[in-house]
């Protein structure tokens, strides 16, 4: 899922921060997350998987699982990329009783562009990604604050995101269609939503090649998707442990 691959992406992204590579040497990592999470669909409880970690980084370009990005612009403080990645998101009719009946609703391929901010006061993300694949033909906008803090081996960043989500693109995961509709699953339309996240992320490193990470976030629904007959939660949550090992 959408939440999985962002996970993934971070533990990968600290991977080759715990090697200090040096530029336009190539590093390689491999390990694995353990992810537990409850996506908010009616009758769909938490789930827990494991999720592999393949990362390979080479100057400027990374290939973090199924997620990519090429750093074109870069100073000391601010950082300009190119990224595009699988959005895991969807569902089939065999997920739950409330799907019967539904198209299944697969994941994309989306593309987009991401910026990142060091300042002195805290680190700032931007980060804007459009669908290519034309599954949902949506965009996503992504604001994120985070403040690390440095202990003795890692550190631990509290911080707060917000998700505007495009009309299309949320409705295509939890809108119900009138061809879909039935009596006890109405017709639902949903508009564009502002979804808000909290959570911290903990990275552990031992020598050059071990690092540890854990997780733990709480996204909250805007209310057009907690009004959605698909959903019957306020929000979802995710617990991570993960490990690499990096050559």
């Amino acid at each position: 899922m959408r939440q999985s691959i962002i996970a993934l992406a971070s533990i990968l992204t600290f991977c080759t921060v715990a090697a200090e590579p040096e530029q336009d040497e190539l590093k390689f990592g491999l390990g694995g997350a353990l992810i537990t999470q409850d996506e908010g669909y009616k009758d769909v409880g938490s789930e827990t998987q494991f999720v592999p970690a393949i990362a390979i980084e080479y100057g400027d370009f990374r290939l973090l699982g199924p997620y990519a990005s090429y750093t074109f612009f870069k100073t000391e403080r601010f950082e300009f990329a190119a990224t595009g990645m699988l959005r895991l998101d969807g569902y089939e009719q065999d997920d739950s009783d409330v799907f019967q009946g539904m198209e299944d609703r697969d994941m994309s391929f989306d593309f987009g562009l991401e910026a990142e901010i060091d300042t002195d006061f805290g680190e700032f993300g931007i980060k804007y990604t459009q669908d290519v694949s034309n599954t949902h033909d949506g965009y996503e906008a992504t604001l994120s604050y985070g403040i690390p803090l440095r202990v003795e081996k890692g550190r631990i960043v509290p911080y707060i995101a917000a998700s505007f989500s495009s009309e299309d693109l949320a409705n295509y995961y939890y809108g119900v269609k009138a061809s879909e509709a039935t009596a006890d699953r109405s017709f639902y339309q949903v508009d564009s939503a502002t979804n808000f996240e909290i959570g911290v992320q903990s990275d552990w490193f031992f020598g050059k090649n071990h690092m540890i990470k854990a997780d733990a976030s709480y996204t909250s629904f805007d209310s057009t998707i907690k009004d959605s007959p698909l959903v019957d939660k306020s929000g979802t949550f995710q617990i991570l442990l993960g490990y690499v090992y990096v050559f």
